[in-house]
């Protein structure tokens, strides 16, 4: 099978191939040395409704610009897709109940979708933000609510499937889909939860600290597995005591966020680093000691009325404006003036907050160079 295009150059052809090649054995790890129980080991009553598509199904050019219609690179994705839906080991691989919004205006900002392993186990996939000013207004309520809205949708979501599925369950996402896959675990009913083989946030954000001290989240913290980049940002917001992983990525920046870019060693396992890299300490330690400082009443006044702003001039997504941010500059600004002044006076405190705590963390960033901010695996 030829290598495909979006695979990495640091990885060993040879090995990947053999990986795309394999036949599908899925022999699962027990989670966190516990035995598998035995009804986990049969394939249970599949789902009905809609009817589950082997991945091969999609491998048809017309589908193709409506799976890639709003993602960052759609010719990489096109080619992921088309490894994976060539591959013995995942071509047989049924999805089904896939969720998405409809335009960039629809307010449901949630998408989901679930993979049956054909082996009892159901994957539950949940995406990450994207590039919306609704999806990203979603994301940072989370550090005054809980639950926001997609964390209600993917809760509910995974209600639904269980009427229909009685076996063993994974959740995963990257970004606020992990966020999403540990919330729908933490608020399942427990005997659902003694279903719960894994779930995987890949740098997704945390919780407020109310959250972290539920009982349905210590039931199923073991369980959860948390991989972050070396520049992890978005995995470093707010709180989480969850252990995770740190893997090494060919890319720079914020850009280390996309797991396409992360490395693996020849024998397909991650190629991890021991710590996070200073200056991504350094933002995470500034931006959560400034969300930190007010009360949930401060934090949305500041949310709703900066995302409220953006939309105000005009703007549903945020390609639209780092795409001219010179005219969108402007734009922001005299939308910006317009809210009442003591509003106005209100986040400009917001922002000099934030400038002194950066400035006075500025110290700081050479002792994160030398501290050892280490997996915690």
């Amino acid at each position: 099978m030829h290598m495909p295009d979006f695979i990495p150059k640091f990885v060993e052809k040879a090995g990947l191939d053999a990986f795309f090649s394999q036949e599908a054995s899925w022999e699962l790890e027990p989670p966190v040395g516990e035995d598998v129980p035995r009804a986990f080991s049969t394939p249970s009553k599949a789902l009905v409704k809609p009817s589950p598509i082997p991945l091969k199904d999609l491998l048809k050019r017309e589908l193709y610009p409506g799976m890639v219609h709003n993602v960052v690179n759609p010719k990489l994705c096109i080619n992921m897709v088309r490894a994976l839906g060539e591959s013995p080991r995942f071509r047989e691989v049924r999805l089904s109940n896939l969720i998405e919004p409809e335009d960039k205006s629809d307010p449901e900002r949630f998408c989901a979708l679930t993979a049956d392993l054909g082996n009892g186990v159901l994957f539950i996939s949940f995406r990450g933000t994207d590039s919306t000013v609704r999806g990203w207004k979603d994301n940072y309520q989370m550090g005054f609510l809980c639950p926001v809205h997609s964390q209600k949708v993917a809760a509910a979501y995974f209600s639904q499937l269980l009427q229909s599925w009685h076996g063993a369950v994974i959740l995963g996402g990257h970004s606020k889909g992990g966020n999403l896959a540990i919330y729908a675990s933490s608020v399942c009913p427990k005997e659902v939860q003694d279903r719960i083989l894994a779930i995987y946030s890949l740098d997704g954000p945390g919780f407020n600290t109310e959250f972290l001290e539920t009982e349905g989240f210590k039931r199923i913290e073991s369980k959860i597995h948390k991989v972050v980049p070396e520049f992890s940002f978005i995995g470093s917001l707010l709180d989480s005591p969850v252990h995770y992983s740190i893997v090494k990525s060919n890319a720079s920046g914020i850009k280390q966020h996309y797991p396409i870019s992360w490395q693996f060693k020849n024998n397909l396992q991650f190629n991890t680093a021991e710590r996070i890299a200073p200056f991504a300490s350094y933002i995470g330690s500034t931006f959560n000691k400034w969300i930190n400082k007010y009360d949930a009443a401060g934090k949305k006044v500041f949310i709703d009325t900066l995302f409220d702003s953006i939309a105000a001039a005009g703007y549903t997504d945020f390609d639209d404006i780092f795409s001219d941010f010179k005219s969108a500059l402007p734009r922001l600004y005299r939308q910006f003036h317009t809210l009442p002044p003591s509003l106005r006076e209100t986040m400009i405190q917001f922002f000099q907050d934030l400038a002194n705590i950066a400035f006075f963390q500025l110290p700081l960033v050479k002792a994160f160079a030398h501290k050892e901010v280490s997996s915690k695996d």
